[in-house]
């Protein structure tokens, strides 16, 4: 098997921007464009599309998501097992993501074009179908994607190293999304309305994300670079023999609470700059830029820490600060300090766990990999990382449904943010509790005898 390295090696990695783009739009921008400030809909500059709750207890935005998680919890293990066993001449992980990629990047567009302007029941239909559409097709690339990862990398350090760099990536087509959307939304501001801003900035960057998906299908070449056999187990014997790694579920649910108080992080982070930290939407833009030039500073310290302390005292040392640092965030403008300053000063600190998550989980799911392989004899990474996939996006639904309805049902505007405060202790909480498992993990899975 060919070793793949130089700039192969760079367009691969380079696509783990495109996904991440897709993904921090939406995380960003859409519970602000959906769920905007009341004060936005006053002055004629954005429009409310959605009723605030369905049957007057349901929010919502909570509702759409989480149907939209429904369809994505049966697709997601469908695309890993079929990635797992397919037979491909185009390759069994390549095929799939040249078919995903072109409506990957039109469903996160269409996301931000609901067809009525103003409240309606069809804009809830037609977004429930989007959103669904979204994670379908983001599964359908991304699993496939990150499964190459065991594949290409046969070393810990190897695999270290390529996480690294798609964690850089990710950091990059994070910033497109979050610095440059924020920047996009204040330039076409001047000429449009903030709806109208918001939409142009989305067909902007989603051609962007575009063109990052496409590099990895151009770089690998499965016959050369991988050594994979197909698996030929069928779906439901995959996932039972998954979750019946005890050591797998730990890490599921550790990973799961990270991520639960990062998703309420990113899509908190415009409603904290113009509600308790007194800024424009332009301006929470700086919020972002903070926080990735901070992360992606800290990816030496963590690459460099994970080698003396191992991934696992690193990743605890990530959800403990997670939730410290949520709970800090949580009472900028409470206390007798500038809260632009205070604010800016968390987003900040906030980039050292950031980074230990763009990092170490695929080092962790890579490792579960080889050692399902030393039990079982099947090359099953697919299904590891399409579980991984389906809990990661169930996870997001539920973590912005909660947000969703501590929003609406406690505040989310500048005269009262109450809701954006819980929603960040509600993290933390949490965050401290996927501590609490994670503790669980064994120190050197591969020392342990099948």
């Amino acid at each position: 098997m060919e070793q793949i390295k130089g700039f192969r090696l760079f367009l691969y990695n380079v696509s783990s921007a495109g996904h991440a783009l897709f993904d921090s739009l939406i995380l960003a921008f859409y519970m602000n464009f959906l769920l905007p400030p009341a004060e936005s809909i006053q002055s004629g500059q954005m429009i409310q599309y959605l009723p605030d709750t369905i049957f007057y207890i349901i929010p919502t935005i909570g509702f759409i998501m989480f149907a939209g998680r429904i369809i994505d919890a049966i697709s997601d293990p469908l695309i890993a097992s079929a990635s797992d066993k397919s037979r491909s001449r185009f390759g069994r992980r390549r095929f799939f993501l040249i078919i995903s990629v072109i409506p990957f990047t039109l469903t996160t567009a269409l996301v931000f074009f609901p067809p009525v302007a103003g409240v309606s029941i069809i804009n809830v239909i037609y977004l429930s179908c989007m959103f669904s559409l979204f994670f379908l097709f983001y599964t359908m690339y991304v699993a496939p994607y990150i499964a190459l990862i065991p594949e290409l990398a046969n070393s810990e350090k190897d695999r270290l190293s390529i996480t690294t760099a798609q964690g850089y990536f990710a950091l990059i087509g994070g910033a497109i999304a979050m610095i440059g959307g924020s920047a996009l939304i204040g330039l076409f501001r001047k000429h449009f309305s903030l709806t109208q801003s918001y939409q142009y900035m989305i067909i902007l960057l989603s051609a962007v994300g575009f063109l990052f998906l496409l590099a990895s299908i151009f770089a690998i070449n499965e016959k050369r670079f991988t050594r994979s056999v197909p698996s030929s187990l069928d779906i439901f014997t995959s996932i039972k023999k998954t979750l019946s790694n005890r050591y797998f579920v730990i890490f599921l649910i550790s990973y799961m609470a990270g991520w639960f108080v990062f998703n309420i992080l990113r899509s908190s982070a415009i409603h904290v700059g113009e509600t308790m930290m007194n800024l424009e939407i332009e301006e929470s833009g700086l919020n972002f830029i903070i926080l990735f030039v901070a992360a992606g500073f800290s990816f030496v310290l963590v690459m460099y820490l994970t080698r003396i302390f191992g991934k696992r005292r690193i990743m605890l040392l990530g959800l403990l600060l997670f939730a410290l640092l949520s709970i800090c965030l949580s009472a900028t403008g409470l206390l007798p300090v500038n809260p632009n300053i205070y604010g800016k000063i968390f987003w900040g600190l906030l980039g050292f766990p950031t980074a230990i998550f763009l990092i170490l989980p695929n080092v962790f799911i890579a490792e579960l990999c080889d050692y399902d392989y030393k039990i079982t004899g099947e090359n099953r990474e697919g299904i590891y990382f399409g579980v991984n996939g389906l809990f990661l996006k169930l996870n997001l639904g539920i973590s912005t449904a909660a947000a969703a309805a501590l929003y609406v049902f406690f505040g989310k505007d500048i005269a009262n943010p109450l809701g954006i405060r819980l929603s960040l202790i509600l993290g933390a909480l949490v965050s401290l509790g996927g501590m609490i498992i994670l503790v669980k993990y064994p120190k050197n899975l591969q020392k342990i005898e099948k």
